[in-house]
């Protein structure tokens, strides 16, 4: 690893790629599930297919982000594949930064458990983000 990232951002990106993998193709498999899980109700057509976009989106982050994070790692070495410059890193952070917060107003105004799960996980994924950019050597 070169001397610019934080030695956790190889972890995070790992990780977090692989819930955003894991969660998108739930949603697009099984959105009613994926719905139900975070205390929802049944899904009329419309809202069905925007979950199932939503997967797609959270899905194509998550491969985009290992994908990245492989190429460069075989590629052009460390700092590419994790540094602050990378794009897994880059994606994964904003992406769980700015999806922390709504989760979190989501979770406190309906309580479901399993809204209160994804918020925890992107809220805390988001925190080890910004704590391993701020204090990249």
């Amino acid at each position: 690893m070169s001397g610019s990232e934080h030695p956790m951002t190889p972890w995070l990106v790992l990780v977090s790629g692989w819930i955003e993998v894991l969660f998108g193709a739930s949603a697009m498999l099984a959105p009613s599930m994926v719905v139900a899980a975070v205390g929802g109700s049944d899904l009329d057509g419309p809202a069905m297919v925007l979950v199932q976009v939503l997967g797609v989106a959270t899905f194509a982050i998550g491969v985009g982000a290992l994908l990245g994070r492989n190429w460069s790692a075989a590629t052009d070495g460390q700092k590419t594949a994790y540094g602050f410059g990378s794009y897994a890193a880059i994606s994964l952070a904003i992406y769980n930064i700015l999806a922390a917060p709504p989760l979190i107003l989501g979770a406190v105004q309906s309580g479901g458990a399993g809204l209160w799960g994804a918020a925890l996980l992107h809220f805390i994924i988001a925190v080890l983000f910004i704590y391993a950019f701020a204090m990249r050597r």
